[in-house]
């Protein structure tokens, strides 16, 4: 996600004083707001849709770091668990997910 420093950079005063302008402003571009307060980066707001989307991108990171650890592991001999625990453990977690859902 970019943003434009001299453009997404606001006081916490002005965004306070115009919220309505900048959450609109933050759902056309989709870059996030940096609020300052007295000079300095404050706090970072972005819209529902930005958010979702670093949420998003940050999940598949770490199934990608986790996806890489265990081709390692698998490569270094480290076989991981049989097949039928494996499936086993599924089994389990499906069904308690069914259960909680019901």
């Amino acid at each position: 996600m970019k943003f434009i420093l001299r453009e997404d950079t606001v006081s916490l005063t002005d965004f306070a004083r115009n919220t309505k302008k900048h959450t609109e402003e933050l759902a056309e571009c989709g870059r996030p707001r940096i609020l300052t307060q007295n000079g300095k980066a404050a706090a970072v707001v972005l819209s529902p849709e930005a958010f979702e989307k670093m949420a998003h991108d940050a999940e598949e990171y770490e199934l990608d770091l986790r996806l890489r650890d265990a081709i390692r592991d698998v490569l270094d001999g480290k076989r991981g668990i049989p097949a039928e625990e494996a499936f086993e453990r599924l089994r389990k977690r499906t069904a308690l997910r069914r259960k909680s859902r019901g």
